[in-house]
């Protein structure tokens, strides 16, 4: 049976270079090479596109249909997807091809020294954890602009719902303080989130880069098909539950009764 010898992934990346007091890992590296694309994609296939569509610019305009289609589902409200839309879509796009990139035969095995070159960047937990931190900053922007400053720190310090309960009665007093607690379980609950996200990401595609170069190293070309393409799907997958995630918090983030900002 023919197999393939190579080292496990570790867990953290590896510093490709130093700029200054600042590493620059190969996760890092990798990022900032996807953004690349994007942004030559961006600047000589968008910007040509015309009334009559060709192939890439179908194929474009579907994927954005498409995604406005799903994230409709999820916020009920067409003028909310167009507020919540590119962030999302970004989201997707860049996490779907950073999935994804790294299938590429040999793109992964390029080397500088002992370290490799590029590494997937949703393989390494400060790829995720930052992006999930972001949202959920942003996120608290959004309800700061949808209630207010006051209304939406309000929602985790309950001060004003203490004093007026205390002011009406006792009973209601302790309630208040019942209800006071609940909102800085809350605040937890944000934490929670930032956490979840950047976890759930990077232990799928972590676990994934793992599971491949074991199973490559007993079985060389039959079974890697079989797991490569489950990695396609699962890469496309937890960029879709991501995305989905934002969006969902994103509403239970705004005031239903008030319009877009």
């Amino acid at each position: 049976m023919f197999s393939i010898e190579r080292a496990i992934t570790e867990i953290t990346p590896d510093t490709i270079m130093m700029i200054g007091n600042f590493k620059i890992a190969n996760s890092t590296l990798f990022g900032l090479f996807i953004l690349l694309l994007l942004a030559i994609f961006s600047y000589f296939v968008i910007r040509k596109f015309k009334e009559r569509p060709g192939n890439t610019q179908t194929g474009t305009e579907l994927l954005y249909e498409g995604m406005a289609d799903f994230i409709d589902q999820i916020t009920g409200n067409r003028k909310r997807t167009e507020v919540i839309l590119p962030v999302i879509a970004t989201m997707f796009v860049y996490f779907a091809i950073s999935n994804l990139i790294g299938l590429i035969p040999g793109l992964t095995s390029i080397t500088i020294g002992d370290a490799p070159l590029f590494r997937t960047p949703t393989a390494d937990f400060n790829t995720t954890f930052a992006v999930a931190f972001a949202s959920v900053i942003i996120l608290q922007y959004i309800g700061m602009k949808e209630w207010g400053f006051f209304g939406q720190i309000g929602k985790f310090f309950k001060f004003k719902e203490v004093y007026l309960g205390f002011k009406k009665s006792i009973g209601d007093g302790f309630m208040a303080m019942i209800d006071f607690a609940i909102g800085l379980l809350d605040i937890i609950g944000e934490v929670a989130k930032v956490v979840s996200l950047s976890l759930r990401l990077f232990g799928n595609m972590y676990a994934g880069e793992v599971l491949a170069i074991i199973i490559m190293g007993g079985f060389a070309y039959v079974v890697p098909s079989v797991w490569t393409g489950m990695n396609i799907l699962t890469g496309v997958i937890q960029a879709i539950v991501f995305g989905s995630l934002i969006a969902a918090y994103y509403m239970l983030t705004i005031n239903p009764d008030k319009d877009p900002v």
